[in-house]
């Protein structure tokens, strides 16, 4: 029980450690979970550094024991509130022979899927 605990506190502290280094380094993720053929794919936006007028947002696409990860760069729009990006990703690596077709808004640091839809069919996911 006591090296449960020890084990424990231990996971808990370096969790901690490494959510306290992607802070410091300016990091910002977002996430969601569609749906593409009936199964999760769990998306996630990164957004690293101070925001500027050009960003790189990561974004990562798990499904099952495949994952995706490509740079998506956003040039900010000055004086806006928000920038909006269109992407398509196709879900090949995934193992669908669909595209989703995103809107990412950037604002104060952040990235969020707005909008998903599942291509062919224009499937709305969110």
């Amino acid at each position: 029980m006591r090296l449960l605990a020890r084990s424990l506190a231990g996971t808990t502290v370096a969790f901690l450690a490494a959510g306290a280094t992607a802070l410091a380094q300016g990091e910002n993720c977002t996430h969601d979970t569609l749906a593409a053929d009936a199964t999760p794919i769990l998306a996630t936006f990164c957004v690293s550094g101070p925001p500027a007028a050009r960003v790189t947002v990561t974004e990562t696409f798990v499904r099952g024991t495949e994952r995706i990860s490509r740079p998506l760069v956003v040039d900010v729009v000055s004086g806006a509130t928000v920038t909006r990006v269109v992407d398509d990703v196709p879900l090949t690596e995934l193992g669908s022979n669909k595209q989703l077709h995103l809107t990412v808004a950037y604002r104060s640091g952040a990235a969020v899927l707005e909008h998903a839809l599942l291509l062919p069919g224009a499937i709305v996911l969110k």
